[in-house]
């Protein structure tokens, strides 16, 4: 049995802290800002409202929403859930420390943020998603990576795509519109406003009116 994986657990624990970390706020603000940043030359040529970026739309918060409590693990025997927000920070900064101690990185970093440790969002946007692409290619060996990542190159694969993933589930869905009922569960939230995602591709809202497939008669 390898033992290393037990000095691994208390970290695993201060994780699950309710709230998430500063660290992880920067983290994931840096991660959905490379993914949809602000688009000034989209907005001069096609209105105002394509100006707005993931940030703008809190889709970090969405980020960590989801790996809290959609994506979260559950152990049976315990009945709790692993939440993987603060960790998977973690795994981020990890990846990009690793790019950059590798020089791989093709942008000069912000040495400010470096020096305060807030490694991956140090990094270029373009840089990011370098940082990133060590994860998917399981190019940064498991074994150096924080509960439950450790060792665990399915949950990596999985996670990594998902967190790109969502970020564009969250930015052209409506939780954006949610305001300060968007951190409740589901069935306690309540649109504020019409959604910044469904102004840029011109959706009007759902309709009564609207044609489904319903099967084949």
């Amino acid at each position: 049995m390898n033992l290393n994986i037990f000095k691994l657990f208390p970290e695993m624990i201060k994780d699950q802290n309710k709230y998430p970390f500063p660290h992880t706020n920067m983290t994931f603000k840096a991660l959905v800002d490379a993914a949809i940043p602000k688009t000034p030359k989209l907005a001069e040529n096609h209105g105002p409202i394509q100006l707005f970026g993931a940030l703008d739309c809190n889709i970090h918060g969405y980020e960590i929403w989801i790996l809290n409590h959609f994506v979260s693990l559950h152990i049976p025997p315990l009945d709790v859930n692993i939440h993987l927000a603060n960790s998977t920070a973690k795994m981020l900064d990890m990846a990009a420390r690793q790019l950059i101690d590798s020089k791989e990185n093709k942008k000069s970093i912000d040495s400010k943020l470096f020096r305060e440790k807030y490694i991956f969002a140090s990094l270029e946007p373009e840089d990011r998603f370098r940082a990133i692409s060590l994860l998917e290619e399981l190019k940064i060996n498991p074994a150096n990576l924080p509960l439950p990542f450790y060792n665990n190159p399915g949950l990596i694969v999985s996670l990594t795509a998902g967190i790109v993933m969502f970020i564009t589930i969250g930015y052209y869905t409506e939780w954006s519109a949610y305001g300060s009922t968007s951190m409740e569960t589901p069935n306690k939230r309540k649109l504020k406003q019409f959604p910044i995602g469904w102004e840029q591709v011109e959706y009007p809202g759902p309709s009564k009116g609207y044609h489904a497939f319903r099967g084949y008669l």
